[in-house]
C-alpha cells in the first residue's frame, strides 16, 4: 500500500464539534433577530436630514387674544399603507381640514395614532420640510414618534399672520397625503 492511500478518513474535526458551532450560530442568529425586531420602529424610520429640528424664529412673539382653539386630529392611513391623511381618507369628511386662527391665538392640538404605523406631527412653514417646524408646535418627532394607540398634545400662541402647514413629519408621511393648511389671520 502507497503512502498516498488510507484506509480511514483523515477528520479536520468531530462531530460533536460541528454540533456546538452550529448551535452557536443558530443561537446568535436567533438572538439577532430577537433585537432587530423588537426594534422594528427604530429600522424602518428614516432620520431626519439633520440631527435636530430647525425652529422658525423669524416671527415676533404675538400679542395674546385670550381665545382658545382646541382642535383634535386623528393620524389615517389606508390599508395598504399607500395614503395617509388626517381624520379621514381623501374623499371622505374630514379629510385633511382647514385650520384657521388668528394671531393671539393660544391653540391647543391633540393628536392621536389611530394607524399602525408610527407619526409625529408639527406646524411647518415649508410642507416639503419637515424640518421647518415652528417652536413649539412638536407633538414628538421622527426620532421618538407616537406609536399606535398613542396621543400627544400641544399649546402653542399663534405667531405672524400667513398660511403654514400642520404635517405629520415623519420623513415622506406629508407627500403621502398626512398635511392640511393651518392659516393664522
Amino acid at each position: 500500500m502507497s503512502h498516498t492511500e488510507h484506509e480511514e478518513p483523515i477528520l479536520r474535526t468531530s462531530p460533536a464539534r460541528v454540533g456546538k458551532m452550529l448551535a452557536i450560530i443558530i443561537g446568535l442568529i436567533v438572538i439577532g433577530a430577537v433585537i432587530f425586531f423588537a426594534n422594528w420602529d427604530y429600522w424602518i424610520s428614516s432620520p431626519p436630514a439633520v440631527s435636530q429640528q430647525k425652529h422658525d424664529t423669524t416671527k415676533g412673539p404675538a400679542v395674546a387674544t385670550g381665545k382658545e382653539i382646541k382642535v383634535s386630529l386623528k393620524f389615517v392611513e389606508s390599508s395598504d399603507f399607500r395614503t395617509l391623511a388626517f381624520n379621514a381618507l381623501p374623499g371622505e369628511d374630514g379629510n385633511n381640514p382647514e385650520i384657521k386662527v388668528k394671531s393671539g391665538d393660544t391653540v391647543t392640538i391633540k393628536a392621536k395614532n389611530a394607524g399602525k404605523s408610527f407619526h409625529s406631527f408639527g406646524v411647518v412653514t415649508n410642507p416639503e420640510d419637515p424640518t421647518t417646524v415652528v417652536s413649539g408646535t412638536a407633538i414628538r418627532d421622527p426620532n421618538n414618534p407616537l406609536k399606535p394607540g398613542q396621543e400627544g398634545e400641544t399649546t402653542f400662541t399663534a405667531g405672524a399672520p400667513g398660511t403654514y402647514y400642520y404635517i405629520c413629519t415623519v420623513p415622506g408621511h406629508a407627500l403621502q397625503g398626512m398635511k392640511g393648511n393651518f392659516i393664522v389671520e
